[in-house]
C-alpha cells in the first residue's frame, strides 16, 4: 500500500463486533450524558469498522502512527467503490477529534458528541453494509 505502514489481517469479523461495541458504548454514554465517552468512543467505532473494511477487502488494515491513514488506506482498498470516498468523510471527521477527546484538557462539548453519533451511525451503517451478514 502506498506509504502507509499495513499489517496483514483477514479476521474482518473481530473489528466489527469491537465496532459495533464501541457504538454501543457512544450511544449510552450520551443518553449518561458523558460527551467525552461519546467522542472517544465514536473514534474507536470508526477505526475499527475502517479495520474491518480494509481487512474484508484488502486483507490488510493500518498500523500507521497516524490515524488519517486509515481513511487513505479505505480509500485505496476500495478505489472502485463510488460510495468510498463520501462515506470516508465520516471516518475522517471522527479521527480529527481523536487528539482533542484523548489528549487535549479542554472537554467535549453536547454538541460534538451529538455530531459524533451521527457520524459513527452513518459509517457503521455503511461499514455494515458493505460486509456479509
Amino acid at each position: 500500500m502506498k506509504n502507509i505502514k499495513t499489517k496483514k489481517e483477514d479476521d474482518w469479523k473481530n473489528y466489527l463486533i469491537k465496532a459495533e461495541q464501541f457504538a454501543e458504548s457512544a450511544r449510552d454514554a450520551y443518553f449518561k450524558k458523558n460527551w467525552n465517552a461519546v467522542g472517544l468512543n465514536a473514534v474507536h467505532s470508526a477505526i475499527s469498522s475502517n479495520d474491518a473494511l480494509t481487512a474484508y477487502y484488502g486483507k490488510v488494515r493500518s498500523v500507521s502512527e497516524k490515524h488519517a491513514d486509515s481513511a487513505g488506506l479505505l480509500l485505496e482498498v476500495l478505489k472502485d467503490d463510488k460510495e468510498s470516498k463520501n462515506y470516508s468523510k465520516h471516518l475522517s471527521w471522527l479521527i480529527n477529534r481523536k487528539n482533542l477527546v484523548e489528549y487535549e484538557s479542554r472537554l467535549f462539548y453536547q454538541r460534538e458528541a451529538g455530531e459524533s453519533l451521527k457520524h459513527i451511525e452513518r459509517f457503521l451503517s455503511w461499514a455494515k453494509g458493505k460486509l456479509p451478514k
